[in-house]
This record gives C-alpha cells, structure tokens and sequence, in this order.
C-alpha cells in the first residue's frame, strides 16, 4: 500500500519516519525545515490542482497533515476565511477523486472541535467548536463528508513526542522540558486543573497503520489515550524527570480555552483493537532524554 502525507511539519515528518516501517510512504508539501531529513520528498503545493493532478496517487492512502489554520488564529472575517479554506479543500478532494486516490485521511481536533466535558467524549456528540482552528476543522470535517471521495476523519487529542527540528516549539510537554532545563518560567495559558488526552507520537502511527491495514472508510475516529492528565499533574512529572523546579507565570489566553477534554477511544479499539503502548511517565522520559541531547546536556 502507498500512503502519501500532505504536509512536512512535525506531524508529517515524524509520520513519516514510523508508518515507512510498514508502507511505501512518501511525503508531498512545501518546503520546510523538516524536508531535508526526507529521502521520498515531493515539493508541491497540494492546494494547487494543476500540480497535483500530475502527480501519481492512484490506490494511494492520502493522510492530510497540513494544517492551514493555526490553533491560535484570529480573523476580521471568519465567514470569509472558512469559506476560502473549504473551497481550497473542495478542488484539492475533486482532483485526488478523478485521480483515483484510494483513501483520504484528516487530522480533525478532537481536543477543540467537541469543546469542554468532564466525561470521555465518543464521536456522536455534539460539536462545539469555540475558536476559529477549531471551527475550520468542523468546516473541513463536511467538505470532506460531502465531496463523495473514500474518506476517513481522525479526531486527535494531543499528539506529543518524536523529533522536533532544532529550536522548534510545539506541544506543552517538550516546552515544559526546555523550560526546566533552560531555567525559564512557562507561561500557562489555562488553569493547572485542566485535563488533557495525551498520547505520544508512535501510538498515533500505530493506531493509523491498524486503520489502514483493516481498510476502514467511511468513519469519523477518535485517537488518544483515553485518559486525562491535568496540566499540573504533566508540570509534576516533568519536574520530577528533569530534577528541576518551573517557575510558571499566569497569563491570559487570546481566544477562547477548551477546559477540559477527554476522548472515548472505543470505537477505534473496537474497530482495529488498538491499544496504546506508551504510558504518559514513559512519554515524558522519552522527550527528557531528547531534549537535553538537544540542548547538549
């Protein structure tokens, strides 16, 4: 099975290096400081239907790990700028169909699109999208839904681990870590009590291969951990592993903060009896013993 990634950020990058264990995989997108760490690299604008309609990903899985939309932005015309993003999305899926791709794989947000729950969230709840990241990936979710291509909605909790390009900064876990070891304080955006799924890196490939390998289409699927930890309780263990005490500043956020969430995973372990591998101490270790060869320690 070739499965091609759209995208050579952290997420791609380090897809990329997992799934090739188990498929023909490649990596299309612009370019990035990832992209040099990639021997099967495409440099093409996947949003540009002219180059990619020349491009050979017939019987492909196609996974998107693009991410138009940071998870921060603010916009004077929201209307205007989901519909501009749908209708990109809506030429991109027309021209991966006529194709023949066999697959489209999304990276939804299952940490914002569902909004706030005390409760493990399953896939029929209702979405509440509350900022506009989370919104564009709802607006993505019936673009994709609607435009008749073989598809399958992934709904992330909060991915972390693997390898970061050198000063990159992305995800709490290995910010906590430079932090700690650089004696800087850590701005916190949300109060120490809000909990998260974590999951590291490595079960998101697996959870994707057992997808693929079992063929599934045609599904909306939570992946995570299925378990919350609260912002606090990750601070604890980050100190714990790197011996060194944080200094945290409150602060307040630019847009409206998610409280709390966790993802019900039963669906996924029903479907490809998916189990994650990977505890939240041995996560941490793991991004421990990265970060400070990363900082020479």
């Amino acid at each position: 099975m070739k499965v091609i990634l759209l995208g050579c950020g952290y997420l791609g990058y380090n897809l990329y290096s997992l799934l090739k264990k188990d498929f023909d995989t490649q990596i299309w997108g612009i370019d990035s400081p990832y992209a040099s760490y990639v021997k099967d690299f495409t440099e093409i604008d996947a949003f540009d239907p002219e180059a990619l309609s020349k491009q050979d990903f017939r019987d492909a899985v196609i996974i998107d790990a693009i991410g138009l939309i940071a998870n921060n932005a603010v916009s004077k015309d929201e209307a205007l700028a989901l519909e501009t993003m749908q209708e990109k999305y809506a030429v991109m899926l027309r021209t991966l169909k006529e194709g023949g791709a066999h697959c489209f794989v999304y990276f939804s947000s299952g940490g914002t699109v569902y909004g706030s729950s005390l409760r493990p969230i399953n896939e029929t709840h209702m979405l509440h999208p509350m900022t506009l990241y989370a919104r564009s990936k709802a607006a993505v979710e019936e673009t994709i839904q609607e435009s008749g291509i073989n598809y399958l909605i992934l709904r992330l909790s909060n991915p972390y681990g693997g390898y970061q390009v050198s000063g990159k900064k992305q995800g709490v876990i290995p910010i906590l870590l430079r932090k700690a070891y650089q004696e800087e304080p850590f701005s916190m955006w949300i109060d120490g009590g809000s909990v998260r799924d974590y999951f590291y890196i490595s079960d998101l490939a697996k959870a994707i291969s057992l997808l693929i390998q079992k063929d599934i289409q045609e599904e909306i699927v939570n992946i995570g951990s299925g378990h919350g930890t609260s912002l606090d309780e990750v601070i604890a263990m980050v100190e714990k592993v790197s011996g060194k005490k944080l200094t945290i500043h409150h602060e307040s956020a630019d847009v409206p903060v998610v409280e709390s969430i966790v993802l019900d995973i039963s669906k996924l372990k029903q479907l490809t009896g998916y189990e994650p591998s990977v505890s939240m101490e041995e996560g941490i270790r793991l991004e421990d013993e990265r970060i400070r060869k990363e900082l020479g320690l």
